[in-house]
């Protein structure tokens, strides 16, 4: 869920009753670990959302094997929540998804939480099995602002450490969490773990220059 961007969005059809419909769609984390999803009203899988808020996101493990099960990939099976209000999640999406600002003044987007009921996950052959949604949320330790303040500091006065992570020129952090952080290199995601999980800011700030050291 940390790593990849973008899952398979299934939700219960309005036009053919009964049947799943899925659809390729992009999600951010909010600060438990959730997917946040950014949707336009007028596409069907949001029509089918406000009809039934019970849907799941199948997100799957990018590699290099041609072999697509020996990758890992969940199904998390949720409840779709709107939450257009909450400001800071706007910005964290917006942060991880530049391109999708325009969307706020020029179509009416939706956000949309999912909220976990139970999440099914194959990490390969003979490695399949449940979680339930105390089992995979995590919430960040750093405040809306805190990471913000972090996310600035470091595209503004470490561009050149974050470069030589991303090995290439345009690259810039989106966000940071306990366990490491994301770059964007050419609007793909990159992320970058900690070799321990931080708690505090003083802690990340370590972890930034351990990593710095290395690269």
């Amino acid at each position: 869920m940390l790593e990849e961007s973008f899952g398979v969005l299934s939700t219960i059809s309005v036009d053919v009753p009964g049947y799943p419909f899925g659809s390729v769609t992009p999600y951010c984390l909010d600060r438990m670990g959730r997917p946040v999803v950014y949707i336009s009203p007028i596409a069907q899988h949001t029509k089918n959302i406000v009809a039934d808020p019970r849907v799941s996101l199948t997100v799957m493990e990018q590699g290099a094997s041609d072999d697509v099960q020996a990758h890992g990939r969940l199904t998390y099976i949720a409840n779709a929540q709107p939450v257009n209000r909450d400001r800071d999640l706007a910005e964290r999406y917006f942060r991880y998804f530049p391109t999708a600002r325009q969307y706020e003044n020029t179509h009416a987007f939706d956000f949309f939480l999912l909220e976990p009921v139970r999440v099914r996950f194959i990490g390969g052959f003979g490695q399949i099995f449940w979680l339930e949604p105390q089992d995979l949320l995590q919430p960040n330790p750093f405040t809306a602002v805190e990471e913000e303040r972090i996310v600035q500091h470091m595209n503004q006065d470490h561009a050149d450490l974050l470069r030589r992570v991303g090995g290439g020129p345009s690259v810039i952090m989106a966000g940071l969490d306990a366990d490491g952080f994301d770059i964007l290199k050419d609007q793909s995601k990159l992320r970058i773990p900690f070799k321990a999980p931080v708690t505090n800011t003083e802690e990340a700030r370590r972890a930034f220059i351990e990593i710095g050291r290395k690269n």
